[in-house]
C-alpha cells in the first residue's frame, strides 16, 4: 500500500475523506468501506474524484467496519488495566474472540441485556483493521498487512465474564463481549502509514464528561505490531477483520462503578475522532434474584486469571 495520510469515515452518503467537520464524498459506487479495504484498495481513495461535500449535520457515519470475519479481543494489554483488577502482565496476548454482530456505529445507543445489564463495563480502546491476508508475520512487516486504526468500546458483562450470571452456564469472555451492540466502532479510519509515523496516540475515555480513562498507544504492553504478529501466528487474518487491542486503567471494575441507562460514553483516539453512545435499557431482575450484582469486587476476586481483561 504507499505511503498515504488518509482519515476516511463510513457516512449515510457513502465513503467520505474527513475534512474537519466536513465530509467529501468519494465516487467508489455502491462500495462501502470495508468492501474497499478487502479489496486492497484503501489508497485510491486518496485520489477518487469527489462527489458532494457535506457538513457534519448532513450526514450520520456508521462503524467503517460494519462485519469483520473475524472480531478479536486483546486482555489485559496496559499495565494500570492489570493492577487496578489484581492481575499479572502476561507473558504473551490475552487472545479471546467475540461476534461480530456485537459491532455498531459511534453514535448508536449501548443497549443494557436484559439478562446481563447490571454490571456492563466500558472499555476504551484502539481498534486495529487488518488490510491483508496475513499468517504469521514477522513483527517488524506487521504495519505493511495493516489498512489502519479506529477507536472502540470493548463493552463487557462482568457477570457473565466471571461466571456470576445465574442465565449463563460459567464464565464466558467472548459471550460477555458479544451482546448486541457491545462493539461500537469509528468515527473513522486512520490509514495504517499515519498511524505508524505517530507512534504515540492519545487515548481517552469520558462518562457524561467525567474523564475515566487516560492512557497513549506508547503504553501498550505489547505492541500493535507485536500483536499482529502473534494473534497472525494463531489464525490467518484477513482484509476486514477487527483487533480490540486492550483497555487502560480506569474501567468500571475497578471502582464499581458500571454504566445506566442514560449516561453517555466517550471514546477518543487522537487524529481518529470520538465514539459517542448513550446507554438505553434496564436489566431484567429475574435473572439477578438472589444476586448482588453491585458488589463488583466479588466478581472480580471470582474470575480467574485467564478470564480477566
Amino acid at each position: 500500500m504507499g505511503f498515504i495520510v488518509l482519515l476516511v469515515a463510513q457516512t449515510t452518503a457513502g465513503v467520505a475523506r474527513v475534512d474537519g467537520d466536513r465530509y467529501a464524498v468519494l465516487d467508489v459506487g455502491t462500495a462501502t468501506l470495508a468492501d474497499v479495504v478487502r479489496a486492497g484498495a484503501l489508497t485510491r481513495l486518496a485520489h477518487a474524484p469527489v462527489i458532494a461535500t457535506l457538513d457534519r449535520d448532513e450526514v450520520a457515519l456508521r462503524a467503517p467496519i460494519a462485519d469483520p470475519g473475524k472480531l478479536i479481543v486483546v486482555g489485559l494489554n496496559y499495565r494500570e488495566h492489570a493492577a487496578e483488577i489484581g492481575a499479572e502482565l502476561p507473558r504473551s496476548p490475552r487472545v479471546h474472540f467475540t461476534s461480530p454482530s456485537s459491532v455498531a456505529g459511534p453514535a448508536d445507543d449501548i443497549p443494557l441485556p436484559g439478562i446481563a445489564g447490571s454490571s456492563v463495563d466500558f472499555e476504551g480502546e484502539v481498534a486495529v483493521v487488518i488490510g491483508a491476508t496475513a499468517s504469521a508475520v514477522p513483527a517488524g512487516q506487521a504495519w505493511s498487512y495493516l489498512a489502519g486504526l479506529t477507536v472502540a468500546d470493548d463493552l463487557t458483562a462482568r457477570d457473565v465474564q466471571a461466571g456470576s450470571n445465574p442465565s449463563i452456564a460459567g464464565p464466558n469472555v467472548g459471550l460477555a463481549k458479544g451482546f448486541d451492540g457491545f462493539t461500537p466502532l469509528g468515527p473513522a479510519l486512520l490509514t495504517a502509514d499515519d498511524a505508524r509515523a505517530r507512534h504515540a496516540l492519545a487515548l481517552r475515555t469520558l462518562v457524561d464528561g467525567e474523564l475515566r480513562q487516560q492512557s497513549s498507544t506508547a503504553e501498550m504492553h505489547f505492541s500493535i505490531a507485536e500483536l499482529v504478529s502473534r494473534i497472525s501466528r494463531y489464525t490467518t487474518l484477513r482484509p476486514g477483520d477487527v483487533i480490540l487491542t486492550g483497555t487502560p486503567g480506569g474501567v468500571g471494575m475497578g471502582s464499581g462503578r458500571f454504566l445506566r441507562a442514560g449516561q453517555l460514553v466517550e471514546v477518543q483516539l487522537e487524529g481518529v475522532g470520538t465514539l459517542r453512545n448513550r446507554v438505553t435499557g434496564t436489566a431484567d431482575p429475574k435473572y439477578h434474584e438472589g444476586k448482588n450484582h453491585e458488589q463488583p469486587h466479588g466478581d472480580r476476586e471470582h474470575l480467574p486469571a485467564s478470564r480477566r481483561g
